[in-house]
């Protein structure tokens, strides 16, 4: 044998008996934002820019595959994740509540994720991933900034009876609640179903309606904003404990510094958002404080009742977790 044929077999056979920590291992990552986000799509490229640059020393690098619909849509990344399609995913809850159904609940919490993951949420959560979704749960972010309606048709009270609006699960039960219709569809579709006129508005998050181009279809904004964004990041569970502890740790660490740094740009992302909003001509509704607390109560009861139903046995849990205490 030749000394480089000799030289190719002692790397191939040091490789198979290496351990996890010391091996190659890139991950396919995917969100349903789109990165030309500019407020969501920072957080994960930090996330990303954290990974690889501390994964160097231990053999672990993460590549973006799919992003804002391009590559896969978002409601197929959970499937993806649970099959190994996808190594890891920042995905809300909405796009794979069918595989964990009290993934609808996260938008409920009033505590920051820094208090999730000390006082036993994150445990609580674990194993229910695991077992459903053959996910690690890492961790979350997201919190602390609401949703909104965005409309085309002025809404001056907590009745939405006659309206229809474009959304996910998210909204359902608080549509409902209030009379309305939700119209199903992922987000790279919600500016045709606005622009026809199938919709009335849609929901989205205070942040980041300029990405999708919504702006420039929408007249109004509702106040108050209810719920809270959150946005999942789940890595297979096959994929998880192939990794040896190093690696593990990379992860961790990259999202305790998400969970930790998302927070302090969180009063000046939501003053840029508004002034986009606003330069882009969209008025604000604000409703009057009886009916915005109507709007507010039926939020909470319809999200709540929803999960309740959807899972009995972990939402009275989870709520006592995550309800701020007085």
């Amino acid at each position: 044998m030749k000394a480089v044929h000799r030289l190719a077999a002692a790397a191939v056979a040091l490789a198979v008996c290496a351990p996890a920590s010391a091996q190659q291992v890139q991950l396919k990552a995917g969100t349903f934002l789109p990165q030309a986000d500019n407020f969501w799509y920072p957080p994960i490229q930090k996330f990303l820019d954290t990974v690889n640059e501390k994964g160097k020393a231990v053999g672990l690098s993460i590549n973006m595959v799919a992003a804002g619909g391009k590559g896969m849509p978002p409601f197929e990344m959970g499937n993806a994740l649970q099959s190994g399609v996808l190594d890891l995913i920042h995905l809300a809850g909405t796009f794979y509540n069918r595989i964990v159904p009290i993934a609808d609940a996260q938008k409920l919490s009033t505590i920051s994720t820094a208090e999730e993951r000390k006082n036993g949420t994150y445990a609580l959560l674990e194993p229910i991933y695991n077992q459903r979704m053959n996910a690690h749960y890492l961790g979350r972010w997201g919190e602390g900034v609401p949703f909104h309606f965005y409309m085309n048709k002025r809404v001056e009270k907590a009745d939405l009876k006659g309206i229809k609006i474009r959304g996910t699960s998210v909204y359902q039960a608080f549509i409902e609640r209030l009379g309305g219709t939700l119209v199903l569809t992922p987000p790279a579709e919600a500016y045709t179903a606005v622009e026809r006129g199938v919709v009335d508005g849609l929901g989205w998050p205070l942040w980041g309606i300029e990405a999708w181009g919504w702006q420039k279809i929408l007249k109004y904004r509702i106040e108050p904003g209810f719920y809270s964004a959150d946005v999942s990041v789940l890595v297979n569970l096959d994929t998880w404990k192939k990794l040896g502890k190093p690696q593990q740790d990379v992860l961790t660490q990259a999202m305790v510094e998400l969970e930790n740094s998302f927070p302090l740009r969180r009063a000046q992302n939501d003053e840029a958002a508004r002034k986009i909003q606003a330069d882009a001509g969209i008025q604000v509704i604000k409703l009057p404080d009886a009916e915005a607390a109507k709007w507010l109560k039926a939020a909470e009861d319809a999200g709540w009742d929803d999960v309740t139903k959807k899972d009995p046995v972990n939402a009275p849990k989870l709520r006592a977790l995550t309800a701020k205490k007085p």
